[in-house]
């Protein structure tokens, strides 16, 4: 599961003031794939809200996130001297909140500046919390948080509404399904008298995978305003448009849907688009702050990067990659220290293997290379051995060869020269493990996964013992090299 927010939250803490942007278009923050991943959600709109409401989701197994959304629109607005662009201070108005009786300070996901407006320039201005701990502590079953204001002297012209989305491993479910989604803040409405940014949203692009198979996705989109006596539509690729789809069904003037839409086979990606329109008919405002989407994934086994070892010199490492079920996407050298590691060209989609080799430059020194593999559906996988040579060049003690690596890298080969070690002492985060009795030209693999921990700090220590200029080849892996 990966959030784009880090970055993000770090410029704001260094920044007193945020300038708002033309627009903050919806980007890509969550993706996510797991045997079992549903989702379940809630919304309310808040226009002349008490101060206090609830959200109720359905949560029928181990939750694997929680994403609190509101959203809404100050007037007037003081704009600078650019006259096209609201400055504002943090914490901002309606910025600070409780869930559940904890109190949040909303990330800033999103703003866009109408400079003009009957009532004067508007601020349209998106927050966002994770609040995965506090859901997951409610348990499973029917759950009902609370979300109050948090400072009742700061508040918008207009609080739109809030949403939230908890997605969780159902022990039902047997097939696996992925979760994208994208978020932001991105408005429009189409007869804004402000041309540009303010009367359109951009295009969102689902990077679902492809399948060899038809298949239906459910498509859940949060927004703020729309009524349903004005006029809306969503395109959606491959798909019918929605009309008139924001009817403040949560709520005065805010809107959580949720539709199911098809994906033929073959297609890659889904693109969706939130529209003010048609023009000349006072169309729906928009606050676009959510779209996500949840497909189900026929191919989750990903890309197989099998691997041989030749001694040399020069010493070779041959990763033959192949996807026969929806075929690779990519093959993307990330790491290649001390190996010249060149892809050779291949047929996006191709199902046939791709033989990458990378050649040891200075045999003397360990070399470490790593493959990212994307198939067509999407499934990601890495390939990143470790060779190294342990020698024992001099008559005093022997040299250690060390590595930093994944948890799933918890298997040692043992190429032994001729002539070759004895005896081969492995340091596993400061656990001992040790090969003895050694032979000549003999091949020997270690499991090093009872020392091994979760991250990609482990470190392993190799020493060799035996005779003066007796050496052997030792691959670090995941079990994939011969």
């Amino acid at each position: 599961m990966n959030f784009h927010r880090k970055l993000f939250v770090m410029i704001l803490a260094l920044l007193a003031f945020s300038a708002a942007a033309n627009a903050t278009h919806l980007a890509p923050f969550l993706d996510v794939q797991q045997q079992g991943l549903n989702w379940s959600f809630d919304g309310k709109g808040l226009w002349g809200w008490p101060g206090s409401t609830t959200l109720t989701t359905n949560i029928n197994g181990p939750v694997r996130f929680a994403l609190l959304y509101w959203a809404g629109r100050e007037r007037p607005c003081t704009l600078d001297g650019s006259g096209t662009v609201c400055p504002y201070a943090q914490p901002y108005k309606d910025q600070l909140m409780n869930f559940n009786g904890n109190p949040l300070t909303g990330t800033v996901i999103g703003d866009e500046t109408q400079p003009v407006s009957a009532g004067g320039p508007i601020l349209d201005i998106g927050y966002y919390a994770d609040v995965t701990g506090i859901v997951s502590a409610a348990g499973t079953g029917s759950q009902t948080f609370t979300f109050s204001d948090g400072d009742s002297t700061s508040n918008l012209w207009r609080l739109d509404g809030v949403g939230l989305i908890v997605g969780y491993q159902d022990g039902t479910i047997l097939d696996t399904y992925r979760i994208l989604i994208q978020d932001g803040l991105d408005f429009a409405w189409a007869e804004d008298p402000t041309p540009g940014e303010t009367r359109t949203t951009n295009p969102v692009v689902f990077n679902h995978g492809t399948n060899f198979s038809n298949r239906t996705a459910d498509l859940l989109l949060f927004a703020g305003d729309g009524d349903a006596d004005r006029p809306d539509n969503t395109t959606i690729s491959n798909n019918p448009t929605l009309y008139n789809i924001l009817n403040s069904t949560q709520g005065p003037e805010y809107n959580t849907i949720l539709t199911p839409i098809s994906i033929p086979s073959g297609v890659g990606t889904t693109t969706v688009q939130m529209n003010s329109a048609p023009v000349g008919q006072n169309p729906d405002s928009l606050l676009w702050q959510v779209a996500g989407l949840r497909v189900q994934q026929l191919d989750v086994e990903g890309a197989t990067c099998p691997a041989r070892v030749i001694a040399g010199p020069p010493t070779q490492l041959q990763v033959t990659v192949s996807d026969p079920q929806t075929g690779l996407q990519s093959i993307v050298v990330t790491q290649s220290d001390n190996a010249d590691t060149p892809v050779p060209p291949f047929t996006v989609g191709t199902t046939d293997p791709v033989t990458i080799t990378a050649t040891k430059i200075d045999q003397s020194q360990s070399a470490h290379v790593t493959i990212v593999v994307t198939d067509l559906a999407g499934n990601t996988v890495t390939c990143d051995p470790v060779i190294t040579l342990v020698q024992r060049s001099v008559s005093t003690d022997p040299q250690a060869t060390k590595a930093r690596v994944d948890q799933a890298e918890n298997k040692l080969l043992i190429m032994n020269s001729t002539p070759g070690l004895r005896n081969l002492e492995v340091s596993v985060n400061g656990t001992k493990i040790k090969a003895t009795g050694l032979k000549d030209g003999e091949t020997r693999t270690l499991d090093l996964s009872r020392a091994m921990v979760p991250g990609s700090n482990n470190l392993i220590t190799v020493k060799g013992h035996g005779p003066v200029n007796s050496s052997a080849m030792v691959v670090v892996s995941d079990g994939s090299v011969q």
